[in-house]
């Protein structure tokens, strides 16, 4: 008797370990299927690790440097004008934006040499237009320096801080190897800067006086083909001696820094910290995207 139940309690012993192990497989499997479903104490666990490591993800983000904003250069030509480029750095002060003025040596008078004297002081880059908007391209080598030289003599007069000028921009766009190395051989080293948007604020200022359009339509005009033409890098020609432009310059500079661009020189967008290199002299610079040799 004693015997038969020694023989029942093993019995019931191997089948409970068996049991446990069973159940033990059985449990482990279920959660290698379906790993979410855990514990209470696991998924706090987790919560908290995943926590710590946003946490970490925001300090880093918050470390990385800001996002360098996209630049355009805005220019303008034939000024200064005493009715108008006043009123063009009003709105570059309002916006916190620079430009380059192209300057014609016989617009620089008495009473435009505070519109110049401003412009350097907000940080806008003076340009050289040549004397009287002459083509460089027709004239001879002795005249280019001329045009080019005299110029720049008035920029530093009228400065009125022996301003050095960088850069011109030979009227009508017109530019070939001989004007730059008439220039260049007579000491004279300067970068051509073209443009790769074109206002035409000019022609649309003409069709408004001539009664073919209103004035609205000669600004939204003008406008409408400076955002056709303008991304990143790109060169925007314009003329400040046209009654319309500083309507156009507005719709630009809210348009353009609502889009998070930076307005800056030509010098800034190309960056001609420092005139050195003598192939640099004989390119066209239009946008940083299209900086051509002249052969």
């Amino acid at each position: 008797m004693n015997n038969n139940k020694q023989a029942t309690g093993w019995v019931i012993a191997i089948i409970a370990v068996c049991a446990v192990l069973i159940i033990g497989t059985v449990w482990s499997f279920y959660f290698s299927l379906f790993p979410n479903d855990k514990p209470d104490n696991t998924e706090n666990t987790t919560d908290s690790s995943t926590s710590e490591s946003t946490s970490d993800t925001t300090t880093e983000q918050s470390d990385k440097p800001e996002i360098p904003k996209k630049k355009i250069a805005i220019t303008f030509d034939d000024g200064p004008s005493a009715s108008y480029t006043h009123k063009i750095l009003d709105l570059l002060e309002q916006y916190d934006a620079k430009a380059t003025f192209f300057v014609l040596g016989n617009m620089l008078k008495s009473n435009t040499k505070d519109e110049i004297t401003r412009a350097i002081s907000l940080g806008c880059e003076i340009g050289n237009h040549s004397y009287d908007h002459t083509s460089l391209t027709t004239i001879s080598d002795a005249k280019i320096v001329e045009q080019i030289k005299s110029t720049n003599e008035k920029i530093k007069e009228y400065s009125g801080t022996d301003y050095e000028c960088k850069l011109y921009r030979p009227p009508y766009g017109s530019i070939n190897r001989n004007v730059m190395e008439a220039l260049y051989d007579n000491g004279i080293y300067m970068h051509a800067i073209l443009w790769s948007s074109d206002s035409r604020d000019w022609e649309f200022r003409n069709s408004y006086a001539n009664g073919n359009i209103t004035r609205d339509q000669a600004i939204e005009g003008a406008f409408d083909i400076i955002v056709n033409e303008t991304s990143e890098g790109t060169v925007i020609l314009m003329h400040d001696i046209q009654e319309i432009t500083p309507d156009i310059l507005a719709l630009v500079l809210e348009k353009y820094t609502n889009e998070g661009y930076e307005f800056v020189t030509v010098s800034e967008l190309f960056g001609f910290d420092e005139i050195s290199e003598k192939d640099s002299y004989f390119c066209r610079y239009r946008s940083t995207t299209s900086i051509i040799p002249v052969s």
